[in-house]
């Protein structure tokens, strides 16, 4: 039972991760303002380092007095840091509606290196506010040396930013649990490069520093007695242990079993304690394994619950420039589910278009919602796709859905059925220097381009009658590559549910 300690190893762990996973979620609440974010910044960096020092008894009032006393100051870094970023932001826009290739080199490099030094200030300069008092001119003065003395961990640490911004858009559906923990790592690392160089300047001037922290420090009584919270100080920790020393049960009264002597040692040491000491205790000692332990069961929980979800989907659909009607929805999830003798745990989805608009008459736009169709299909969103007419020529391309010959048997159907994909010159080209999904899946090959290609599968008037459709379009189906062992199959079955033939 010696890892269960108040001081042990484990327990500072523990600690100190759930103090960090708090002061996040307190740090993302207090921002949503925007306005607020330079103060909630400072004050998360403030708290943290106080975590990982292992000083101070509290998280939430330590946290909103320095976000009080720091939130002129913050907030005026912050309106500065936030026309820098505008103009960043307008920047690329600019560059991406011009065309990447049709941009001066020169103004790219300024774009990009204006917008990576941005990014290294705000790593650098609310951390600064957080733990100095000084002229805001001097703030960027001094953020900027600390940017040229911890550059090589700064960019490490831009790297982890960029790849846990990445992870939350990769795993949007888990996105909380991601966040929860890359904000919690980035926010250990990047104390611990400032508490290094703090250390050194505190070193430099330990006099003036002194002074100065005795008169912006809260007071640690004040805060265990106002604020019984689970960052929790050593030193009181190890007061209390020191207290409760001696007061281990009687070997006469132990019992065989390890859990209940550790009950009755628990209860022997709680016993002549004050209120306020035992909440501190508790909060402190039992607190923080249980918040953890809860949150990893709920993250096992959810996770597992997506997988079985996962696992129990048969198809997911999208209608893009069609809205079907809440009859055809269900023929097409429920009705197929009964007539493919699917179990009662199975499901599958329909979605219209509301959901599915990824055109834009604006090229810069255009680009970007390609690449969120992509992704749709890519992570297995979507299965299938029914598109009205104007919308087949778009999207039906072989870098989006599967070659209907590989899938169902053409002489069953007449030629007219099929919407037929022509590469041009120019798409050919620029496929024979690429990799599709089509490669990664080894559904096709680059000279499958140099015929026809059918990819989408045209609904007779029945069944868009059936789906709710309206009649007056021409409906086509189309399927997404498959990223299961009985994908195919259950694609197979469904163009027999539709059709009556495969």
């Amino acid at each position: 039972m010696n890892i269960l300690k108040p001081d042990s190893p484990v327990m500072d762990f523990l600690r100190t991760v759930t103090n960090l996973v708090i002061v996040n979620i307190l740090f993302i609440i207090c921002s949503i303002p925007v306005i607020t974010f330079g103060a909630a910044y400072s004050a998360k960096y403030y708290v943290a380092m106080k975590v990982i020092r292992g000083e101070g008894t509290g998280v939430f009032i330590p946290f909103f007095k320095a976000f009080k006393r720091n939130f002129k100051q913050a907030t005026a870094v912050w309106i500065i840091m936030l026309v820098a970023i505008f103009l960043i932001i307008f920047d690329w826009r600019w560059i991406t509606y011009n065309g990447w290739s049709n941009t001066e080199f020169v103004y790219k490099f300024f774009v990009i290196f204006f917008s990576f030094a941005v990014l290294l200030m705000s790593m650098a300069i609310f951390p600064t506010i957080a733990r100095y008092d000084m002229k805001t001119s001097e703030l960027f003065k001094a953020a900027f040396i600390f940017i040229i003395i911890k550059f090589i961990p700064l960019v490490l640490i831009t790297l982890l930013i960029v790849a846990s911004f990445i992870a939350c858009l990769w795993y949007a559906q888990w996105f909380p649990l991601v966040y929860v923990f890359t904000s919690t790592t980035i926010t250990y690392f990047l104390s611990i490069v400032f508490i290094k160089q703090f250390d050194k300047l505190e070193k430099a001037q330990a006099e003036k520093l002194k002074a100065l922290q005795d008169s912006v420090e809260y007071d640690p009584e004040t805060d265990a007695v106002g604020n019984i919270s689970l960052a929790g100080s050593k030193k009181e920790i190890s007061k209390l242990e020191k207290e409760m020393e001696g007061s281990e049960p009687k070997a006469a009264e132990k019992s065989k079993n390890k859990l209940v002597n550790y009950i009755k040692t628990e209860k022997e040491k709680l016993k002549d304690l004050t209120g306020k000491q035992k909440a501190v205790y508790f909060m402190q000692y039992y607190v923080p394994p249980i918040v953890l332990v809860i949150l990893f069961a709920g993250a096992i929980g959810w996770y597992g619950h997506d997988v079985y979800k996962s696992k129990m989907r048969v198809l997911g659909g999208g209608v893009i420039n069609g809205a079907p009607s809440e009859e055809g929805r269900k023929y097409a999830t429920d009705g197929f589910l009964a007539w493919g003798g699917y179990d009662k745990a199975r499901w599958a989805s329909l979605i219209d278009s509301e959901d599915l608009n990824f055109k834009s008459d604006l090229e810069y736009e255009e680009k970007y919602l390609e690449v969120a169709f992509r992704a749709t299909l890519a992570t297995g969103t979507y299965d299938y796709l029914i598109m009205r007419e104007d919308a087949v020529y778009n999207y039906s391309t072989p870098d989006n859905f599967q070659d209907l010959s590989a899938l169902i048997n053409m002489d069953n159907f007449e030629e007219g059925d099929f919407y037929y994909y022509v590469a041009t010159e120019e798409e050919k080209e620029k496929r024979s220097k690429g990799v599709s999904i089509n490669d990664l899946f080894g559904a096709g090959n680059k000279k499958d381009l140099d015929k026809p290609v059918p990819l989408a599968l045209k609904l007779t008037d029945e069944i868009e009658e059936k789906l709710g459709l309206n009649t007056k379009y021409d409906y086509y189906i189309a399927f997404a590559y498959s990223f299961s062992a009985s994908g195919d199959a259950n694609y197979q079955k469904f163009v027999e549910y539709l059709f009556g033939k495969c």
